[in-house]
């Protein structure tokens, strides 16, 4: 009995030596009494299961309650080459809601405050959970679900490149009208126009020894557009990541849309986007700065097919990257944080989902900006628009209309540029 006696004493002295070293050993909890900002990498930010860079969550405690609220920022110079500065707004964290705030009830835990629950806004519910440290933030939101599914479960792919004669066009994967006041004396085909634009070959291939037109590269690249019940819209589309091509898919959280009365609103996450641009060359998973000259510099392909079936690595040029990217931020700037309005008719064949005639005028006059900057595109447009016999266009005044784009756009009545999409197979 006394042999039993003092294991059982030395039993429960290590143990209780044991519990006060777990004690000692918990680390602080942080400081919350004022409000603390967590971004970049100290903000591990998750959505139905996958990473959210970009964003901001400020935390501050009101009794036992926490305070969170998520918003975000983008810094342009984080895209080094580009020469853009400034904080660019975005979207939040959940579709529809630039800022998200929750008041979850906050428990000690080591060296973080656990905190856990359930969340609705006007658009989603969700679930959440996160851990909040002194130097890092991991939260997580799951379970996210529209309370609007008209659209959720809708998988989609290109129109494809389909020609009837020389320059018409039964199909085409993008919607494109334009249409201006008749009293302006404007009696140019205008729409027909654009249809030349995103199908006359001003992209250099092949090491610049062949040209491709922006609607047969699109075609080939994007392969499906689909919209989920959580809000996010996953691209599948063609990469040539270590050299063969396969099919890889897009951040679910780089787009996200909600329904809306005239069709949906689309929100971009900036810095996932100019990620996804450049997926193949990039293994940068935080809100660090990109180095986009150097990422320019091993630009991924798209897969161009060729007569015969096969499949060819096409190099686009880096420069026609970087400007196309730069027109996307100054055209869709103003309306990150509060979504991009998109028309949505349907089709005999699946949807055209396209910008508003505002959106669209201010999209274009970036676009035509730009691109008369750039003298390969504007000799390749003109010698499309040369060797199609439009009755209102004189060959020999060409150039002078392409000078006139920017103008018409003030008589415009109406202007719309998207996508044109089927449902895929």
């Amino acid at each position: 009995m006394t042999k039993l006696y003092r294991y059982a004493a030395g039993a429960a002295i290590l143990l209780l030596m044991g519990s006060c070293s777990d004690n000692g050993d918990n680390a602080p909890l942080p400081d919350l009494s004022s409000e603390k900002t967590y971004t970049g990498t100290a903000l591990e930010l998750y959505y139905n299961g996958e990473l959210m860079p970009g964003k901001t969550a400020t935390v501050r405690m009101d009794g036992d309650k926490s305070v969170i609220s998520f918003s975000c920022g983008f810094d342009l110079s984080q895209l080094t080459g580009m020469g853009l500065t400034g904080v660019l707004p975005g979207p939040g964290v959940t579709p529809g809601d630039p800022v998200l705030t929750l008041s979850p009830t906050a428990t000690p835990g080591d060296g973080v405050f656990n905190v856990a629950g359930s969340g609705s806004t006007e658009y989603v519910d969700f679930a959440y959970a996160g851990e909040i440290g002194e130097e890092k933030m991991v939260f997580r939101i799951s379970d996210a679900k529209l309370k609007n599914t008209s659209f959720a479960g809708k998988v989609f792919a290109p129109a494809p490149v389909k020609k009837d004669g020389l320059m018409e066009y039964s199909s085409l994967p993008f919607h494109l009208v334009w249409e201006v006041n008749p009293a302006s004396g404007i009696d140019i085909p205008l729409s027909e126009i654009l249809k030349i634009a995103v199908t006359a070959p001003v992209i250099p291939v092949y090491n610049n020894t062949a040209y491709t037109s922006v609607a047969e590269a699109f075609v080939n690249l994007v392969k499906t557009i689909t919209l989920t019940d959580s809000g996010n819209i996953p691209v599948m589309y063609v990469s040539t990541l270590g050299g063969a091509a396969h099919i890889a898919t897009s951040s679910g959280n780089m787009m996200q849309y909600v329904p809306s009365q005239t069709g949906i609103k689309l929100y971009l996450n900036p810095l996932s986007v100019m990620g996804e641009i450049l997926l193949a060359t990039s293994d940068n998973k935080n809100d660090e700065k990109f180095d986009f000259e150097a990422m320019l510099k091993k630009a991924p392909s798209y897969t161009a097919q060729s007569g015969s079936g096969t499949s060819d690595a096409v190099s686009i040029d880096p420069e026609l990257v970087k400007a196309f990217a730069t027109v996307l931020l100054k055209a869709f700037a103003p309306q990150l944080p509060g979504g991009i309005p998109l028309g949505v008719t349907p089709t005999s064949a699946g949807v055209d989902i396209y910008l508003d005639t505002a959106t669209s005028v201010t999209f274009l006059s970036t676009v035509l900006q730009d691109m008369m900057q750039n003298p390969t595109i504007m000799e390749a447009l003109k010698s499309a628009l040369a060797s199609v016999e439009l009755p209102e266009v004189d060959p020999a005044e060409i150039s002078g209309l392409l000078q006139k784009l920017p103008q018409f756009l003030i008589a415009t009545t109406k202007l719309e540029i998207g996508l044109s999409l089927v449902a895929a197979q």
